[in-house]
């Protein structure tokens, strides 16, 4: 007797499809989106975030183009601590590199919006939009304000004492990003592969949230281990420095709050952090190979199928990444291998954003159609 169940999926009449039109805006947003986290994460490995000490939402857009204009960024940012206690002999050429990189993350996110408000009011005035799709959108653009708002409280938190952006505020900053993907890729699911629930997946369902709560500690972790640069005093794998748990986390007197919120000090919270988001990294593995074989066991569905395996080969890579970029941190992080394993990362939320879609894809936002597929 054949126990495989088979995942059924949802179609839907022309009729009951967003334009063509919303569908590529929404696509082209997540395309920017996923651009703009990686910029994020090159201006954070090349330490560009404190090159410009000013928020300024307009005028702030206008690259500086004169001897005169340089000379005047360069001034700024030599009245801040980063360049005081660290960079004080940065040269105006360098000053250049830095500069660019925080600019261009900044102006990304400026043509980030003008894209979706020019895309929003002609799409709200041809009527493509409807309630259900317009509160959502609405969350996104909730979401785009508290990661924009984010960003310079994680900037301004460098320019004060500290002369560097905060790993915990960072984490927050890159958390918010990531959120904000997540829940504009269900969204844009929803739009261009309306589904409908109700099909029996008791079987692999129970792994969604183990899967889901040990991704997002990992994504949390490693927001904390870029911004501390945890990998450094520790490039070595599959031990910490020729040991499993390095000493510092052995001892007691360590584990006080003031080394987790002062980590520059002591080796305490990169030992900590780093620890941790390799235990995490092994257990994401370890459920998701658990998943597999119950999923490929139990269900024949040739998406599911599909995504599974993307699934697996995703993770494996960001593993790959992962170590390849810690045993590579020597004096400083690998840029390329810290933005590869980030945009990796990217992928692999995504890929279980979709997962999570297609177990429960939740209530649809237009009437459709469903359309089962079926297995002799």
């Amino acid at each position: 007797m054949n126990t495989a169940t088979t995942l059924p999926y949802a179609n839907s009449r022309r009729g009951g499809r967003y334009p063509r039109a919303v569908r590529i805006w929404l696509i082209v947003g997540l395309i920017m989106v996923v651009g703009q986290v990686v910029i994020g994460g090159i201006t954070r490995l090349t330490e560009s975030g404190l090159s410009i000490t000013e928020w300024e939402p307009l005028s702030g857009a206008v690259y500086p183009t004169s001897a005169a204009d340089w000379q005047e960024e360069f001034e700024k940012y030599q009245a801040s601590p980063q360049y005081e206690k660290i960079f004080a002999d940065i040269s105006l050429e360098d000053f250049k590199f830095i500069y660019f990189w925080e600019w261009f993350h900044r102006q990304w996110a400026r043509i980030m919006g003008l894209v979706f408000i020019v895309g929003f009011l002609i799409f709200w005035r041809k009527g493509y939009l409807d309630r259900p799709l317009m509160q959502r959108l609405g969350i996104v653009v909730l979401l785009a304000a508290l990661a924009a708002s984010f960003g310079w409280i994680m900037v301004a938190s460098g320019l004060i004492d500290r002369p560097w952006v905060n790993a915990y505020k960072l984490t927050i900053h890159l958390s918010l990003g990531l959120t904000l993907f997540s829940y504009l890729l269900w969204t844009t699911l929803k739009v261009i592969q309306p589904n409908l629930p109700g099909f029996p997946q008791g079987a692999v369902d129970k792994w969604r949230w183990p899967i889901n709560i040990v991704l997002i500690l990992q994504l949390i972790l490693g927001g904390i281990m870029s911004g501390a640069k945890a990998a450094l005093p520790y490039p070595t794998w599959p031990d910490m420095n020729g040991e499993f748990v390095p000493g510092v986390l052995r001892d007691a007197s360590m584990w006080t709050v003031e080394n987790m919120v002062y980590y520059e000090a002591t080796l305490f919270q990169p030992a900590l952090i780093q620890f941790l988001h390799r235990m995490t990294a092994y257990t994401l593995l370890i459920i998701v190979l658990l998943y597999l074989y119950t999923a490929f066991t139990r269900i024949k569905s040739p998406l599911l199928k599909s995504t599974n395996l993307l699934l697996i080969t995703l993770l494996i890579t960001q593993v790959i990444l992962g170590i390849a970029t810690v045993v590579s941190s020597k004096g400083q992080v690998p840029v390329g291998l810290g933005v590869a394993h980030q945009f990796v990362a990217i992928g692999v939320v995504a890929i279980v954003v979709y997962l999570n879609y297609l177990l429960k894809p939740g209530r649809v936002l237009r009437p459709v159609d469903k359309m089962v597929e079926k297995t002799l």
